[in-house]
């Protein structure tokens, strides 16, 4: 579906959502220019509207201009934030549909990406971003699931959980189209026409700064929308200072999963490495994906070949 991306490929640089810091953003410019690529950013980079990088036509013009820009092949976003829900009434779908080239970020680009395969099927990577990862110091880990993907000449992308990292929670075997992101941008998607049929999914979730009555409230919502009742396996993801205070009275973190998925019919996996923190993998949103505890393994289709 996508062109390879190789050396000298020309990269674009949006902020739909938060102002990025300035340094980190040229940080992060430079660290891809040191890897070969050239660098487009959007032409309202560096514009601020209260807290958000421009207002929405312009972030959505910015989004707009490198979808359509024949010699861009990725498209890597500064950082995340919030704003993005506010865009997707505004996004020329047609026009990505026309264009397709993977769209990378994470936490608040979650609903961009999601609602960008609802109605286009044109994936995306939940993956680092220029102003955060790139921009203060990628760490190996990261950088390797990153790029590993993004140059894979291969079918499929394959994980070892017992080297990588992740728990079986609940054990099982299970594939479908793996989907997924932040936990509150998921949740937040449901009712609008933007979120896509979670039937025969993996689920892929994660948070940050989220107390436990609020994720007890995002996982109640997608129980009570059926979303558990649908998918095929489940992954979670980190949940960073999502731990309630010290003299706070308080279900843990640990205790909702129990109280959620302890008789899940799939396979749940806990502690994957994925999501704010430094340590990731990149999860493509929108391909294939089989999981499989019993291999401890977890594979990916290759959106490029």
């Amino acid at each position: 579906m996508f062109k390879p991306i190789l050396n000298n490929s020309y990269i674009g640089i949006i902020s739909p959502a938060f102002i990025p810091i300035k340094e980190r953003l040229q940080k992060g410019i430079e660290y891809l220019q040191q890897k070969g690529f050239r660098v487009k950013t959007g032409a309202n980079m560096g514009k601020e509207h209260a807290y958000f990088a421009g207002n929405d036509e312009q972030r959505v013009s910015d989004l707009h201009q490198l979808f359509a820009d024949q010699e861009v092949d990725l498209i890597i976003c500064a950082r995340g934030g919030w704003g993005g829900l506010r865009l997707l009434d505004k996004i020329d779908y047609e026009l990505i549909k026309n264009n397709p080239k993977p769209l990378v970020g994470y936490s608040d680009i979650t609903t961009l990406q999601i609602a960008i395969w609802k109605n286009t099927q044109i994936p995306s990577f939940s993956g680092p971003m220029v102003a955060v990862e790139m921009g203060k110091g990628i760490v190996p880990f990261t950088e390797k699931h990153f790029w590993d993907q993004i140059n894979n000449e291969k079918n499929e992308y394959y994980i070892n959980l017992t080297e990588s990292g992740g728990k079986t929670f609940v054990p099982g075997i299970g594939s479908g189209l793996l989907l997924g992101g932040c936990l509150s941008l998921v949740s937040h998607l449901l009712g609008t026409p933007y979120s896509p049929d979670f039937d025969g999914a993996i689920l892929f979730i994660e948070d940050v700064g989220e107390k436990p009555y609020k994720i007890d409230r995002y996982f109640a919502h997608l129980k009570q929308a059926g979303v558990f009742n649908k998918i095929n396996g489940l992954i979670l993801g980190d949940f960073i200072d999502c731990e309630a205070d010290p003299d706070e009275v308080s279900f843990s973190l640990q205790e909702l999963i129990e109280q959620y998925f302890s008789d899940a019919n799939y396979p749940v996996l806990t502690g994957f490495p994925y999501g704010h923190g430094d340590k990731k993998i990149t999860m493509p949103v929108g391909v294939q994906a089989s999981l499989d505890t019993t291999k401890n393994e977890l594979i990916f289709a290759n959106p490029f070949v």
